[in-house]
């Protein structure tokens, strides 16, 4: 029977993730292994433990870095995604975002498009004099139900986005 590889997800503070954290782990068998996440941890990281795992396999470490307000941790850096309607992310918006340090408001400019990021200089953690950005990326959201007058605008916007593409086509 071949060794089947083993995953735990492991939850750490910012701090924890920062400094580092002992962690002890009981594998399927029983077997209790020690290991230290590294400093400057992130969110998502995968830690492979070779060979710790039954027969001989791999065990690996899921490790989650996150805060109750949905701040991700990645080293010094803080990402967030900040969810727009449309409209916002069109016209451009004022947002208020979590940080480490409590909330800030966020100008966001006309025409954000899903997957822009938008920088909060040193919003990030801090270790010494060294202190991270925090990285807020744009996300848009469509209502999963729009009323009949968001249905109706939507649709003007097509017909609109369609004559505007025949007429750029056109030249």
């Amino acid at each position: 029977m071949a060794a089947t590889d083993e995953e735990t997800l492991v939850s750490l503070t910012p701090e924890q993730a920062l400094s580092g954290q002992r962690l002890e782990l009981e594998l399927r068998d029983g077997t209790v292994v020690e290991v230290w996440s590294p400093p400057l941890a992130g969110d998502g990281w995968r830690l492979r433990l070779a060979g710790v795992a039954a027969g001989g396999a791999d065990h690996f470490l899921q490790l989650r870095v996150r805060t109750q307000e949905g701040l991700r941790i990645d080293g010094l850096r803080v990402l967030y995604q900040l969810d727009l309607h449309p409209a916002d992310a069109a016209l451009g918006c004022q947002a208020v975002v979590p940080t480490l340090e409590g909330p800030v408001r966020l100008r966001v400019p006309p025409g954000s498009s899903s997957g822009r990021l938008l920088r909060l200089r040193r919003r990030g953690q801090s270790q010494g004099e060294q202190r991270g950005d925090q990285l807020v990326e744009v996300r848009i959201v469509v209502p999963d139900q729009p009323s009949e007058a968001e249905e109706a605008l939507f649709r003007r916007l097509r017909e609109l986005d369609q004559e505007q593409n025949s007429v750029t086509s056109d030249d």
